[in-house]
């Protein structure tokens, strides 16, 4: 490869050749500086071993999972709205606790919004009913015919006084920061709108594989709508035709959607350079729901819910049940889920038949062919895709969020879950997950040699995925 004309070819090859070795060093130093795990580091020492030109430059645009000290975040320190010793007493409760999470408050109210229909109704009548606020942080918002009408509403809401404010993913929704003028409507009617880790800013202040993942919906400071919906057809449209995912929206009423709101408060503070205000939590009750909030990500200074869901998968004793649309584990988890498995625990995980992830889908087969010899039952979803999250843990906790179950969304994206440990709330995602299993087909390992050595690739690559 030559780098200029002015230089002679053996000359430029010999530069460009000094060039990549250089870097592949530097590479495998940082992976050293930053005391990744031994998985980690054999994915990536295999993939600059197989395609070097490729995968370096890959290595220092999405190798790093938690921000620099000089571009960090503003850590999260979640003001507890209860005072007082713990209400659940939950070891997954106290074990986040120690983490810097608030404990669980019971003053709530909880449902689900598990159809479009359904979740495009909830979200109009929450706009049209607020009086003072509407916030909403996503990761994919899409102007077409579903999302359009929402967007409408929100401009009459901004120009009647009620402040609205938009945040999304610049990746997520890189169409609408690519071609911001189609927000200049929205703008002008008063919505203040918003973009996490802007890409074309790259390297001043972000990383471009550190994305917001959240999708919170919250009103008037003490309603909060969080799942794994965006804001498109795709998910909401009234034409089932154009429906691509099984879906559901949390509803949840009560101070433990005044923590979605500081978990708002401090993303926008980040994206707009202001400073973050922490409004004082209403004294209210909704209902008797005991529900934990827990914001995870590159922002956290800890890994308190990939440690809540290791501590859950070992302290069960009778079920887990996991709906994902992405079955990409850690050996830790597997391990865990194993010795699971040996101590008799009903093991379910339920993942769509195709997701729309082709890498991920390669990535998950050696797992489940594993998984599935050892005893757990692997349900594969027919029909649309599933892309809910949710968990379930004997009968005394389950969680919900936006959390998937891949390396990606457990440690590099900003994330947030709901942990319920009230029984209604736990029997309400049952009946849920009963309804999905309904929808599904057993798996059957594959047989094929060629894509048994496929999967076996994909598993040593899978930290990458």
């Amino acid at each position: 490869m030559r780098l200029t004309p002015f230089l002679p070819d053996a000359l430029s090859d010999t530069l460009f050749t000094i060039g990549a070795e250089l870097l592949i060093v530097l590479a495998f130093l940082h992976m050293i500086s930053a005391r990744r795990s031994p998985s980690s580091m054999i994915a990536w020492t295999l993939a600059i071993f197989l395609v070097p030109y490729a995968a370096v430059p890959f290595y220092f645009l999405f190798g790093h999972r938690k921000l620099i000290k000089r571009y960090q975040k503003l850590q999260y320190l979640l003001r507890p709205v209860d005072r007082g010793l713990s209400l659940c007493n939950h070891p997954v409760e106290r074990l986040l606790y120690t983490n810097g999470i608030p404990p669980a408050t019971s003053q709530n109210r909880f449902g689900l919004r598990d159809t479009p229909e359904d979740a495009r109704r909830e979200l109009l009548a929450q706009i049209d009913g607020a009086r003072q606020s509407i916030d909403i942080c996503v990761y994919e918002l899409v102007l077409d015919e579903s999302t359009l009408p929402l967007m409408e509403r929100l401009k009459r809401r901004a120009k009647e006084g009620v402040r609205v404010r938009i945040l999304m993913d610049s990746i997520g929704s890189a169409k609408l920061y690519l071609l911001s003028r189609h927000l200049k409507e929205y703008r002008a009617s008063g919505i203040e709108i918003a973009f996490f880790m802007p890409f074309l800013r790259f390297p001043f202040r972000n990383f471009i594989n550190l994305r917001n993942h959240r999708k919170i919906y919250i009103f008037d400071q003490k309603t909060a709508l969080s799942g794994g919906m965006n804001l498109t057809g795709e998910y909401l449209s009234a034409d089932p035709q154009e429906i691509l995912y099984t879906d559901f929206l949390c509803l949840i009423e009560g101070r433990a959607a005044h923590y979605y709101l500081q978990i708002f408060e401090m993303d926008w503070a980040f994206a707009t350079h202001t400073p973050a205000k922490l409004p004082e939590a209403a004294d209210t009750s909704f209902g008797t729901a005991c529900i934990q909030v827990a914001p995870s990500g590159p922002d956290t200074p800890s890994d308190g819910v990939v440690e809540a869901l290791l501590s859950a998968i070992c302290n069960a004793s009778r079920r887990i049940w996991i709906f994902t649309p992405y079955f990409v584990p850690t050996e830790e988890f597997v391990r865990a889920l194993t010795i699971a498995l040996h101590r008799g625990v009903e093991l379910k995980i339920v993942i769509p038949e195709r997701s729309d992830h082709l890498v991920s889908d390669l990535g998950r087969g050696s797992y489940l062919r594993e998984l599935s010899s050892k005893g757990a039952a692997i349900l594969l979803h027919r029909g649309k895709v599933l892309h809910a999250k949710a968990m379930v843990f004997d009968d005394d906790a389950a969680i919900v969020g936006t959390i998937n179950f891949d390396n990606r969304s457990l440690f590099y994206n900003f994330e947030v879950v709901s942990l319920l440990y009230s029984r209604n709330e736990i029997e309400t995602i049952v009946s849920w997950g009963e309804r999905v299993i309904q929808a599904c087909r057993p798996y059957r390992p594959t047989e094929t040699l060629f894509q048994v050595r496929i999967e076996n690739l994909m598993r040593m690559l899978s930290p990458l995925v």
